[in-house]
C-alpha cells in the first residue's frame, strides 16, 4: 500500500515550484490531492486558473486523483474555500501543506504599506485561514498533520523585512497551532526549504538582495551564517520529499518543530533557548547592566554581528 493511500492532501500553492513536486508526490503515494493556485505572479497579481489544472491534468494522467482550486489564501473566504473544495469533492482533508508565498523585496525605507500587508496576507495570515477552517475537521476526525513552509529569510534578509516577519511569524504561528491542536491528534510542524528552483527567483532584485549583503556588507544573506547544500543541487525535490516524510508515520514523534533543507542537508532546527543568563537578586537597574562584567557576559562573541560597511 502507498503510503497515502485513502488520504486527502491539501497543498496550497501547488503549481509551481515545490508545491508541485508535493502534490505529485501525494498523488504518487496514493492521496488525492487538492491543487491550490491563483495562478498570479510571484510578486503578487494576476491569475491564470490553467496552473493548477496542468497538474492536476498530470496527476491524472499517471493515475492518480485530483482537483484543481484556484482561490487566493488571502482572505479567509479564500481559504475556506479550499479546504470546502477537499470536504466536497473527497469527504475529508488530512494533510494540509501550506505553501502559497509571494516576495516583493525592498529596503524598509523604500517599502510601502501595500508591499508589506500584502506579503504578510499571502504569507502568513493565508496561512491561518486554510488551518482555522482545516481545523474543526481534523478535531473531529480525531487526527490530521499540517506543515507550514516558512524560510531561512525568517532569520534575517536584507531588503526583506516584509516576508522576514511573515516567515518568522508562521514559525511562530505553528508552535501556537501545535499547542492547540495536539490533545486532539494532529500534528503541525514547519519547513524552512532553500530552492533554486523557486519562481521568486524570477522576482527583480531578488538575487541583488543576497548580492548586497555578501559583497557590500560581508555578512551571509539570510542567517547568521552561511547555509550549505552539502554539495547536492537544491531543487524542489528535496524540499517536497521532507514536507511528504512530516506526514509520514514515521515523523509522528515532531511537533510544533522545525525542520531545514537545502539540497542534500536536513536537520532539526533547535528550539529557541535563553543563553548566556545573567541574574541579580535585587532586580535589575540601567547601572548594573551597564557594568563591564555584565554586559560582557551578555553580549560575549555576537557583538558587531551584523555591520557591515555599506
Amino acid at each position: 500500500m502507498a503510503r497515502f493511500e485513502n488520504k486527502v492532501a491539501v497543498v496550497t500553492g501547488a503549481g509551481r515550484g515545490i508545491g508541485r513536486e508535493l502534490a505529485l508526490l501525494f498523488a504518487r503515494e496514493g492521496a488525492r490531492v487538492v491543487v491550490n493556485d491563483l495562478g498570479g505572479g510571484p510578486s503578487g497579481g494576476g491569475g491564470d486558473v490553467s496552473v493548477a489544472q496542468k497538474v492536476v491534468d498530470e496527476i491524472e494522467g499517471a493515475g492518480g486523483t485530483a482537483v484543481a482550486e484556484t482561490s487566493s489564501v488571502a482572505s479567509m473566504a479564500g481559504g475556506k474555500a479550499v479546504i470546502e473544495c477537499a470536504l466536497d469533492h473527497f469527504g475529508a482533508v488530512d494533510i494540509l501543506i501550506n505553501n502559497a508565498g509571494i516576495i516583493r523585496p525592498k529596503r524598509i525605507d523604500e517599502m510601502s504599506e501595500e508591499d508589506f500587508d500584502i506579503v504578510l496576507a499571502v504569507n502568513l495570515k493565508g496561512y491561518f485561514a486554510t488551518v482555522r477552517h482545516a481545523a474543526p475537521h481534523m478535531m473531529k476526525a480525531r487526527g490530521g498533520v499540517i506543515v507550514n513552509l516558512s524560510s531561512p529569510s525568517g532569520l534575517g534578509h536584507w531588503s526583506m523585512s516584509n516576508y522576514t516577519a511573515a516567515k518568522e511569524g508562521v514559525t511562530g504561528f505553528s508552535r501556537g497551532v501545535a499547542r492547540d491542536l495536539g490533545e486532539f491528534g494532529v500534528r503541525c510542524n514547519v519547513l524552512r526549504p532553500v530552492s533554486t528552483e523557486s519562481s521568486m527567483n524570477a522576482v527583480p532584485g531578488i538575487f541583488e538582495t543576497i548580492a548586497y549583503a555578501e559583497e557590500r556588507l560581508h555578512i551571509p544573506p539570510v542567517s547568521n551564517r552561511y547555509l550549505s547544500d552539502n554539495g547536492t543541487p537544491s531543487g524542489s525535490v528535496h524540499p517536497a520529499v521532507v514536507a511528504a516524510w512530516l506526514c509520514t508515520q514515521e515523523a509522528a514523534s515532531l511537533n510544533g518543530r522545525e525542520v531545514f533543507v537545502f539540497g542534500g542537508h536536513v536537520a532539526l532546527v533547535q528550539e529557541p533557548e535563553l543563553v548566556r543568563s545573567q541574574f541579580r537578586a535585587a532586580g535589575w537597574t540601567l547601572d548594573a547592566l551597564c557594568a563591564p562584567a555584565v554586559s560582557g557576559a551578555l553580549t560575549y562573541d555576537i557583538r558587531n554581528q551584523f555591520v557591515g560597511v555599506a
